[in-house]
């Protein structure tokens, strides 16, 4: 009788396993001695920078090309500041910015009448030069209920050529801003829809070489149509997938081998700006433990204390209490702020907090939030 023969047994694969690659995350520094292949590749889109660098409102914008931060800043920082691209001429149509049905009316029912004041009306027989300085006015005296609705009555005045580009994104730009301002935020995302796709071709000048090289909306208009348009379609993730691309388009500009330092540096405080939003927009998800990772992937950027506050901010959001008081305190550039009294409330040292914004308002030389804290 035949011995049965054993039966067959899989051996495990000897196979040795390698390291894992370094990768980078979507918030890390791009490499700027890497072919530009590798940027474009279908990778990690990476938005952080290493923001150590020097500001462009510190260090002066390049020719022609500034940015924004808010609204609420001086008139020549709010529609000004909203750039057309200068280099080539847009001989394209923009009417569709100008049609009365975009525009919601705007009503002052939720302002207390003490602080109410009637909604501007464009003068007969204004010029476009007399309606902005109207505007300006408006804007410099903090109305932005008003100017939202008075931009909106330059748009769909016959006063502004559908044409001229860079008047009709300054002021949809402002209109849009000034309504999320005033807490308006879900008209505002309503209206940032006529913009539609601003990825597609008809939004890129094409250069003498052939390639679409420049995108014809403002840089600050194109961040914040981002956010609007994902509360306006009520899709989250497509803020993300957004601020994944403006990040790809200001990594490719960085490591575009003619820039210049003043505008690389420009490029890298956008990036850095966007890795914030990414982690905001993580936040408002619902993503905390994403949001948690990715903040504590960025590096900290000592001679940008506006971002080292945004940070802490960013970190008491997402609850780490710890990590906000850890960041504040080895950061002189951002102590003896508002962000002492708040992480105080945060850890509920409420007698603290009292103590910390009375002395802030006696004995501290404040400009900017002098009268957040007075309400406080």
């Amino acid at each position: 009788m035949d011995t049965p023969s054993p039966k067959h047994r899989r051996n495990r694969s000897l196979r040795a396993t390698r390291p894992r690659s370094s990768t980078k995350g979507p918030l890390d520094m791009p490499d700027e001695y890497a072919p530009l292949s590798r940027i474009s590749s279908k990778g990690g889109i990476i938005l952080m920078t290493d923001r150590t660098v020097e500001s462009p409102k510190q260090s002066g914008d390049p020719p022609k090309t500034r940015t924004s931060h808010s609204a609420s800043q001086s008139t020549s920082s709010t529609r000004g500041s909203v750039p057309s691209t200068p280099t080539l001429s847009v001989d394209k149509s923009f009417s569709f910015l100008l049609r009365r049905d975009i525009y919601h009316p705007l009503s002052q029912l939720e302002v207390p009448p003490a602080f109410r004041s009637e909604f501007r009306a464009l003068p007969p027989n204004a010029s476009l030069h007399s309606a902005l300085l109207i505007l300006d006015d408006l804007l410099s005296e903090g109305h932005f209920l008003l100017a939202a609705h008075f931009s909106a009555a330059i748009l769909t005045s016959p006063i502004i050529s559908s044409n001229d580009h860079s008047s009709i994104f300054s002021l949809f730009y402002t209109r849009l801003a000034c309504l999320e301002l005033c807490g308006n935020t879900l008209l505002a995302a309503q209206e940032v829809k006529a913009l539609e796709d601003l990825s597609s071709a008809f939004y890129y000048l094409d250069s003498d070489t052939g390639s679409r090289s420049q995108h014809v909306v403002p840089w600050p208009l194109r961040v914040l149509a981002v956010r609007l348009q994902s509360i306006g379609f009520g899709d989250a993730r497509r803020g993300i997938t957004g601020l994944y691309e403006l990040g790809l388009e200001a990594r490719t500009q960085i490591l575009r081998p003619e820039i210049g330092h003043e505008e690389k540096n420009m490029w890298k405080e956008r990036l850095g700006d966007l890795g914030i939003r990414a982690v905001n927009t993580l936040i408002e998800m619902g993503d905390l433990e994403a949001a948690r990772r990715s903040l504590a992937s960025m590096k900290v950027p000592q001679a940008n204390g506006l971002e080292i506050a945004r940070m802490v901010l960013l970190h008491l959001r997402i609850g780490d209490i710890e990590a906000a008081r850890v960041l504040l305190e080895s950061s002189p550039n951002v102590s003896g702020g508002i962000l002492g009294p708040l992480l105080s409330m945060a850890e509920g040292r409420f007698t603290d907090a009292v103590t910390e914004w009375r002395n802030l308002r006696e004995h501290q030389v404040i400009t900017e939030d002098e009268t957040l804290v007075a309400q406080i």
